[in-house]
């Protein structure tokens, strides 16, 4: 079962994450902040991360790139799962290692079709 690891502040995002992707085979574990999700990496490597840019302290974009940045995460495909949707932020996000930018709200069977495309 591939482990999905879903980086976001708001707790109502993890529940209805949860209810899209378990049905689908998914593991789903959740961080609140950056920081949280480094911790939880440290004990166990997710097969892909959904990040969202607005957390508090160390923001999305920032965890994309230290991810990249460390030999043991920088091949997890990584999502930016965001209400930022500027051209400028979608470029940033690239840069910095996402594999994929996709705004908030979206539907479920884009994020689901993406993350299979990722892990395959």
């Amino acid at each position: 079962m591939k482990m999905i690891l879903v980086v976001d502040d708001e707790e109502d995002f993890h529940r209805v994450i949860r209810r899209v992707l378990e049905p689908e085979g998914f593991k789903v574990v959740s961080a609140l902040s950056a920081e949280e999700a480094l911790r939880f990496m440290d004990a166990a490597v997710p097969d892909l991360a959904i990040l969202d840019w607005n957390l508090p302290g160390i923001t999305g974009l920032e965890l994309a790139k230290a991810l990249k940045q460390n030999p043991k995460f920088k091949k997890i495909p990584l999502i930016m799962y965001t209400v930022r949707e500027s051209e400028m932020d979608q470029v940033d996000a690239y840069s910095h290692g996402v594999h994929f930018f996709l705004t908030k709200p979206a539907a479920a069977a884009v994020l689901i079709a993406k993350i299979k495309q990722l892990l395959q």
